[in-house]
């Protein structure tokens, strides 16, 4: 069965300043796929996650979700065509619970109007949801604590979970790993791979623990200068000798 292409990106041309910070960079990412982004530092990865979601302005190129252009699209209506993202910084808010975490991406999905509470069906419905989202990351049983508790890595796994109840085709992961002990990181992998594989979400993730990255992802991009340097499956890119000149030098 043919997979639809779900985040195309052509000839792309980001300019900061009097800098050229991404430099023509062309990807087509199917349904259902895991594709990683990686490269040294200042190379040009979160600007390309920025342009995608309409943070950064672009200067030529085309960026299209599942087919339609979204090039003059601000971030909300590129949220609206089916794209979500996760930041560095994890995006839950620490003073709510995770219920409550839950239950504002799924209000936001659904665009539930605000007398949705007052509906005992309504109410049983979304707590079941969140429920089965919680759960999916192992994180039912901390349903009424306030997320601010929670650590590093849970706290991820939260974000997980918020993008999951957000919807949407194409998921923008950026540094997932960042502050997860090694202990929950295998956790977290799983959480996100059963985004794509369960949940049928098409995913761009930018990540700097390539062992993390190459046991999850479907194909590897390298970006070196703003360009993409080269592009394979995990193990091809993992054995190239030009992956490790990039990183460790000749």
């Amino acid at each position: 069965m043919k997979k639809n292409i779900v985040l195309s990106v052509e000839n792309l041309h980001v300019q900061l300043g009097k800098r050229m910070i991404n430099k023509n960079i062309s990807i087509n990412v199917k349904e259902g796929e895991i594709v990683g982004i990686i490269g040294p530092n200042g190379c040009g990865k979160t600007t390309f996650f920025n342009a995608i979601s309409g943070f950064a302005p672009i200067d030529t190129g085309l960026i299209s979700i599942n087919g339609e252009e979204v090039n003059n699209f601000t971030p909300h209506q590129r949220a609206r065509k089916g794209l979500s993202r996760g930041f560095q910084n994890v995006g839950v808010f620490k003073e709510m619970t995770l219920e409550e975490n839950i239950i504002m991406a799924i209000e936001q999905a659904e665009q539930l109007p605000w007398y949705w509470m007052f509906s005992r069906q309504e109410k049983k419905r979304v707590e079941k949801r969140v429920d089965t989202i919680l759960d999916d990351v192992d994180l039912l049983s901390h349903k009424q604590s306030l997320a601010g508790l929670l650590s590093g890595g849970q706290l991820r796994l939260l974000e997980m979970a918020k993008l999951h109840a957000l919807g949407g085709s194409l998921v923008l992961i950026d540094e997932p790993t960042a502050g997860v002990s090694p202990v929950l990181r295998g956790e977290l992998r799983n959480a996100i791979a059963q985004l794509a594989k369960k949940h049928g979400r098409t995913i761009l993730i930018i990540e700097h623990d390539l062992k993390f990255l190459f046991d999850l992802v479907d194909r590897v991009v390298v970006l070196v200068d703003g360009k993409k340097y080269m592009e394979g499956k995990p193990k091809e890119v993992q054995n190239d000798a030009r992956l490790r000149e990039v990183y460790f030098g000749t």
